[in-house]
């Protein structure tokens, strides 16, 4: 199998991963460091959830949301290759319609640019390493106020190893993310409005990703993600003190594996299951629902330098109590990516 189809099972899905447990979205992936010559990717996807709660029978507590993501990779020469990468690895939409948060909402918008060098040592390992921008906005409104805050662009490092061997289609990358602190300014309003400053952190995380065939044209694809949300909190003060905002007291695992099917030259198919825990405490105002099992297809159609890949995702939700209310639910999620080699 040629190096050129390596990726192309795992990305058909890619766009459809929108949807997951807790407030992560993207998975912070760097999938387009391991493409062929020079690269470029566009993704989008689109989440409707469907969050309710049958003790009153109408209570709606997630709203539909898109994301969106960018992708270049450079070979300077056989050895050194660079990528970077924009997206939305977080976010919260969420508005409860009835019910004792009756009112609520939380919009949260999260943008990353990341730059990753990758150096091939030979022998089919290489390190990869680099550094990204985070920036953080959104309003959350509760019984303790509304607040409107956002933080300025923060650094964070990522690092990282990989083994590749292509004849067999194999490759393994293990890579780490720093966790990064926020200093937030903005506004809270209760009885009026007041200056407020906080904090919050977003998690540091591994990512697991791997490959290998199985048979001709056949490939069997999965990552793992640990994110260490536990003991991160949102926190402000104002001219009305001091606010909790959110609490999260779960680290949050993700797990995804799928099996890809080249059909021709032009096509290739896949199928993929997922498991992400974690979720069913704390964060209540940000992810009602709690851990997520999916399922989601996909297909790829290649010509010439041109990639495109759609996907689409059922993900459903566990029970998860907000206020003393259960909810619980689902999501369909769908995508597109276009990638041109050149």
């Amino acid at each position: 199998m040629k190096k050129q189809t390596l990726t192309i099972a795992a990305a058909l899905t890619a766009a459809a991963t929108a949807a997951q447990a807790g407030i992560d979205r993207s998975g912070q992936d760097i999938g387009v460091l391991f493409e062929e010559g020079n690269y470029f990717q566009f993704s989008f996807a689109h989440v409707d959830p469907d969050i309710t709660s049958d003790v009153t029978g109408t209570t709606q507590s997630a709203v539909p949301f898109s994301t969106l993501a960018f992708g270049y990779k450079h070979q300077f020469n056989d050895n050194l290759s660079f990528a970077l990468i924009w997206d939305q690895p977080y976010g919260a939409d969420i508005q409860y319609i009835d019910g004792p948060a009756a009112g609520g909402y939380a919009f949260i918008d999260s943008r990353q640019i990341t730059g990753i060098l990758r150096y091939e040592l030979g022998n089919g390992f290489s390190v990869h390493g680099g550094a990204f921008s985070q920036k953080l906005s959104g309003e959350i409104l509760t019984s303790s106020g509304l607040l409107m805050a956002e933080s300025g662009s923060e650094l964070g490092g990522v690092a990282g190893v990989a083994y590749e061997k292509p004849e067999i289609a194999l490759r393994v990358a293990l890579t780490y993310f720093t966790g990064v602190d926020h200093e937030l300014t903005g506004t809270h309003v209760a009885f009026g409005p007041s200056a407020a400053t906080g904090t919050v952190s977003m998690p540091e995380a591994f990512n697991l990703d791997f490959q290998t065939g199985i048979a001709q044209n056949t490939l069997l694809f999965g990552s793992i993600r640990h994110a260490k949300y536990d003991g991160i909190s949102l926190d402000t003060t104002s001219g009305f003190g001091t606010v909790n905002w959110v609490n999260f007291v779960d680290d949050v695992t993700s797990y995804e594996l799928g099996i890809g099917r080249k059909l021709n030259d032009n096509w290739s198919v896949a199928l993929t299951v997922g498991y992400s825990d974690g979720a069913d405490t704390g964060t209540t105002f940000l992810a009602p629902a709690g851990s997520a099992t999916s399922v989601g297809i996909g297909a790829s159609y290649t010509t010439g330098d041109i990639k495109v890949s759609g996907g689409v995702r059922y993900t459903k939700f566990s029970e998860k109590s907000v206020l003393g209310v259960p909810f619980e639910g689902s999501a369909l999620s769908a995508g597109v990516s276009v990638g041109i080699s050149f």
